[in-house]
């Protein structure tokens, strides 16, 4: 096949390659295979993919100004750099939109891509000839290039008798250097081929690109992540959830699907798509205990370091555990748990969005990024880029923000001992309301929490989902009425476990134990006062104030019943702590400060 027939060119430099493109990229005739081409002069090579790849869209990327050999001067590729251009525009109008021209420094136009999310399955690289720019150019375009994507490199052996710095191949080797485990090599002569790899998992942690194994002899392994599946009546969607844990590319995993009090056909379900995998198991409670009361009792049952619990009709994309167990171990400080972005989608699978709107990395004081990847066990399922945009991507944010912070359900990966530090009951008995609802406000309240803002799963809408009513939407409250009052009245049982156990998180937290306290509320200060003037909140520090005086003291106790409570509330906890009587020196400072709050409030009047 002619596949210049009817252009207007100058040179050739590209119909001997054509035989050597035909037989690798032979295997995406058939498919809408996107090509980006970096370097394209008069159009050739463009021209050949269009044709040869009848389904191919074609984003090229030039900036028309000539590569050094072009604009020397004497040089016989001394050009009219505007004639090239407008060569490459008549070569090409007959493609129309197939065609996607970029005009400009693929330094400024490969990022803005990268920045769009754009993948590539073919990446040809023809720019610039010097050593910085070839590697410049394939170092930004192998961020672009899916799994399995083919790069072709072009002028390895060319100029061999310029300088090193002015030829191909010493960036060609410097970029084949930084991405060794990353590919495959099929084929190196006046072009190298390269295809994307799959990382392959049952590599070991790396350190600096050390094997951790090697390093510690043999006494020191990857993380178990352990998934819980809690499923109700979640029959239609279950073997899904349960398929998509199947396909973790990360391998170190155990999955305990608990059928929940289930009277659909979850059992069959389960037991049909579990079957044969040594990693699953399946546990059976009689009646449905709630998702935080299975969970809770789950919590004997895992043997992980980190936990992850799946709602039954979500599911997880294969690099879910990779990508969370990177950020545990890449970040600047350890923290309960991580939260990443989801794609919302549809009862039938059908994408909504493709981000969660309450996620937000840019709230003040988060920390951005992670530790050097050198300096960090690095896991062979997250790739050299991967792991750059995980650093572009992650935020560890300070306990002392509140409100929810984080995407729902399943894109949540605690550490076990936090949660076992933080766990209510055995599960026991039911409580009938959401794992992350608890866990989640409370984690973050005493451990902090990081967010990875990338989709890693999908989050199904349906009119069963009793947290969401809709897609999330900027201005628009996603939770139901229900669900928001139940959880708001849920955080006075996360008050009375921290109260109840005073003694022990005192030692813990420290100083941090009464701001743990009015964390949990998910209230501002401004509104504490009101939080805490209900009369559950006052029958919990009622209770329990006689342990409270004992531990922090006459004094303490007095500042931090006042700082939170009022007028006969707080003397009403105050007598229970003294045994029936306010000492008068107590009493007349808690008399002091109602005074002084009332005098506030004239003035502000």
């Amino acid at each position: 096949m002619d596949y210049f027939a009817g252009g207007r060119f100058t040179y050739d430099w590209t119909s001997h390659h054509l035989k050597l493109w035909e037989e690798f990229l032979r295997d995406k005739i058939d498919t809408a295979t996107a090509v980006l081409e970096i370097g394209s002069f008069e159009g050739r090579s463009a021209l050949f993919f269009l044709q040869f790849l009848p389904k191919s869209r074609v984003t090229c990327v030039d900036s028309f100004q000539g590569s050094e050999e072009h604009v020397e001067r004497g040089s016989k590729y001394e050009p009219d750099m505007v004639e090239v251009e407008r060569r490459f525009d008549q070569n090409l109008e007959p493609f129309g939109d197939r065609v996607a021209k970029h005009r400009g420094d693929s330094v400024v136009v490969l990022p803005a891509l990268a920045a769009e999310q754009r993948l590539y399955d073919v990446v040809y690289v023809d720019g610039d000839h010097s050593a910085a720019s070839t590697y410049t150019d394939a170092r930004l375009g192998w961020d672009l290039l899916d799994n399995d994507g083919v790069m072709i490199l072009d002028d390895y052996r060319w100029g061999a008798r310029r300088p090193t710095a002015k030829r191909s191949a010493a960036g060609i080797e410097a970029f084949l250097r930084q991405i060794a485990g990353e590919f495959e090599l099929l084929h190196r002569d006046q072009q190298v081929i390269i295809r994307k790899s799959r990382i392959v998992a049952t590599k070991s942690f790396t350190i600096a690109g050390r094997d951790i194994g090697e390093l510690a002899g043999g006494a020191l392994s990857p993380p178990l992540v352990s998934f819980v599946v809690i499923n109700w009546n979640y029959g239609r969607y279950v073997g899904a959830t349960i398929d998509s844990i199947r396909r973790q590319d990360y391998p170190h995993f155990e999955c305990i699907v608990i059928d929940n009090g289930s009277t659909d056909d979850s059992a069959e379900v389960i037991a049909r798509h579990v079957e044969g995998d040594p990693r699953f198991r399946v546990e059976t409670l009689a009646q449905n205990h709630g998702q935080l009361g299975a969970a809770l009792w789950a919590l004997d049952k895992v043997n992980g370091g980190f936990v992850t619990f799946v709602d039954a009709d979500d599911v997880l994309f294969d690099n879910y555990a990779s990508m969370h167990i990177q950020v545990h171990m890449a970040l600047r400080r350890n923290v309960g748990f991580t939260s990443a972005n989801v794609a919302e989608m549809d009862s039938t699978g059908k994408t909504l969005t493709a981000s969660y709107s309450q996620l937000r990395l840019n709230m003040p004081d988060a920390k951005r990024g992670l530790r050097g990847e050198q300096t960090v066990l690095r896991l062979p399922t997250v790739s050299t880029s991967q792991y750059r945009l995980l650093d572009d991507n992650t935020a560890t944010i300070p306990r002392r923000h509140i409100g929810w912070l984080w995407a729902p359900g399943s894109a949540n990966m605690f550490r076990t001992s936090v949660l076992r530090l933080l766990r209510l009951d055995d599960g026991s008995k039911p409580r009938m309301t959401s794992a992350d609802g608890y866990f989640n406000t409370i984690c973050h309240a005493v451990a902090g929490s990081a967010l990875i803002d990338m989709p890693l799963s999908g989050y199904r809408l349906h009119s069963s989902n009793y947290f969401a009513a809709g897609e999330s939407i900027e201005g628009i409250r996603g939770g139901t009425r229900s669900y928001a009052t139940k959880s708001q009245q849920f955080t006075y049982e996360s008050v009375r476990f921290l109260i109840e156990q005073s003694d022990r998180f005192n030692w813990l937290l420290g100083l941090e134990f009464w701001p743990t306290v009015d964390r949990v509320t998910r209230e501002d200060r401004p509104a504490l006062r009101d939080y805490f003037r209900n009369e559950i909140a006052v029958e919990i520090f009622r209770q329990n104030a006689p342990q409270l005086r004992s531990v922090f003291g006459d004094g303490k106790f007095r500042r931090e019943i006042t700082n939170r409570f009022s007028g006969a509330q707080a003397r009403s906890i105050l007598r229970a702590g003294f045994g029936g009587r306010i000492p008068i020196g107590h009493l007349h400072k808690s008399l002091f400060r109602d005074f002084r709050a009332f005098l506030g409030m004239t003035r502000k009047r």
